[in-house]
């Protein structure tokens, strides 16, 4: 099974992210924030360290910081809320927060099952935040400060808990660093010449180490990943720019277009401009190259997709005192 490990950005507020994506298939990745996600539309499989989840309308999961994860969907694909909240948010109040590993199902309707009024109160926390997240009116930080404190307070107060050694705690520490210095220096030098060897010398690895170290800790090798990130800059500004082919396969580190050409047309099954002028058409299709396949929903058309589900939690909670603290 393939592994990834993603380093989850924050672009507009530190410690908190959120968006809304539709996901056919989502290899296994790895990430150091606490993952909360619900389900809008459609069913998926979660998948966690060999343990399957399934997951339908309105179900609700939780993923811990460095837990491997996998999500699977019909062919015709899920709507997913995702909320991603970095420990760095929790640590200056309680500084044992990265070795909190919350425990039981992941599908947190299980462990809300006694709770059914705290589960709907989770739901419209997790639509408010990222509602309030996407739209980005004035104020929207404290707002979305409180609701992520809100969201904790339910988990840690509903769901079973414990805290990870710190002798367990330490070695993959360690090997989170490397892996972020590495991914990190790729995230910045992909779309030049790059060699594993250069990346060996600046981590004081040898070649051989660093060539299993890769392979195990991300699933696949070098040269895989480094075509990954090329092939989703390609794609990136095949769907949003008019620049030339030629041009967009340098901008991505491919220096030879007939390469390009090639390689595209092996692993995405069309050419580069079927891809740009049929996007939308091919993209279901699609399998990249760590077979993932997922879109993700721009702002606008996000709070829309979150507005009736909005409106009817806070409706049902109309007479509960979060619902004057938090809805507008």
């Amino acid at each position: 099974m393939s592994k990834e490990y993603e380093v989850v950005s924050h672009p507009h507020l530190n410690h908190i992210n959120s968006f809304l994506v539709r996901v056919v298939e989502r290899t296994t990745h790895i990430h150091r924030d606490l993952e909360i996600g619900m389900v809008l539309e459609g069913s998926v499989t979660l998948k966690i360290d060999g343990h399957s989840y399934p997951l339908g309308e309105q179900d609700i999961y939780l993923v811990n910081p460095m837990e491997s994860h996998e999500l699977v969907a019909e062919e015709s694909g899920v709507l997913l809320l995702a909320i991603q909240l970095s420990p760095q948010l929790i640590d200056p109040i309680f500084p044992d927060a990265r070795n909190i590993r919350y425990q039981g199902s992941a599908n947190l309707k299980e462990c809300f099952h006694d709770v059914p009024r705290r589960y709907l109160i989770l739901s419209a926390v997790c639509i408010e935040l990222s509602y309030c997240y996407l739209t980005r009116r004035s104020g929207y930080e404290f707002k979305c400060f409180s609701l992520a404190a809100a969201l904790v307070h339910l988990l840690h107060t509903t769901v079973s808990w414990e805290l990870m050694r710190s002798q367990d705690y330490l070695p993959m520490k360690q090997r989170t660093d490397r892996i972020l210095s590495i991914t990190d220096y790729i995230e910045q030098n992909f779309q030049r010449k790059l060699l594993l060897g250069e990346i060996a010398g600046r981590e004081g690895l040898s070649l051989t180490y660093l060539s299993h170290f890769f392979k195990d800790a991300l699933g696949m090798t070098f040269q895989e990943y480094l075509n990954q990130k090329r092939f989703e800059c390609a794609c990136h500004l095949l769907a949003t720019t008019d620049r030339k082919i030629l041009d967009i396969s340098l901008s991505s580190g491919f220096s030879d277009v007939r390469y390009f050409n090639q390689t595209f047309q092996e692993q995405f099954g069309c050419t580069p401009g079927d891809y740009r002028h049929g996007k939308e058409n091919v993209l279901p299709e699609i399998r990249m190259l760590t077979h993932t396949t997922q879109s993700f929903v721009a702002p606008n058309d996000a709070r829309l997709l979150l507005s009736d589900p909005r409106k009817r939690l806070w409706k049902e909670l109309e007479q509960d005192s979060l619902s004057s603290l938090f809805q507008e």
